[in-house]
């Protein structure tokens, strides 16, 4: 066998690896484009919550909750010289979990939570990446 099919023969073998789900967690950091002038956001990665099982003793369901932060970016096109472009934003789930904090600071946790990716592009020029956490929440008992 020669060296080129060795290394073919390899390549091929590699790749479905490269390409398995699930076992990797992904990111979520918005993409950017062209020559990144700024880049500054963060992203959810994995949020770890509680049942109702293990909610606090003492605590009462008190209905659905939610909460949301985003991420930005823009990419300007610059003819030939290609493109320039930034990004901002929380688009975490711990800025998502403040934001339901704040509208309900009588909480004291969170559970059953479901989260929801939600990506808005204009000609690739504005994107944004919203992530929408929606929970039950838990408040003091009487």
């Amino acid at each position: 066998m020669t060296p080129a099919a060795v290394l073919l023969a390899a390549l091929l073998w590699a790749l479905p690896a490269d390409a398995q789900e699930g076992s990797e967690a992904n990111p979520g950091l918005i993409q950017a484009g062209g020559g990144l002038l700024f880049y500054s956001t963060e992203g959810p990665l994995s949020f770890t919550t509680m049942t109702r099982r293990e909610a606090p003793a003492g605590t009462v369901p008190s209905g659905e909750v939610r909460g949301r932060s985003c991420q930005h970016a823009l990419t300007i096109p610059t003819g030939r010289a290609g493109n320039l472009s930034g990004a901002v934003g929380k688009g975490g789930y711990e800025k998502a979990v403040q934001d339901i904090l704040s509208r309900d600071p009588a909480l004291v946790g969170i559970y059953d939570v479901k989260v929801d990716v939600q990506i808005l592009s204009i000609l690739f020029i504005y994107r944004r990446m919203c992530v929408e956490v929606t929970a039950t929440g838990l408040r003091p008992g009487p």
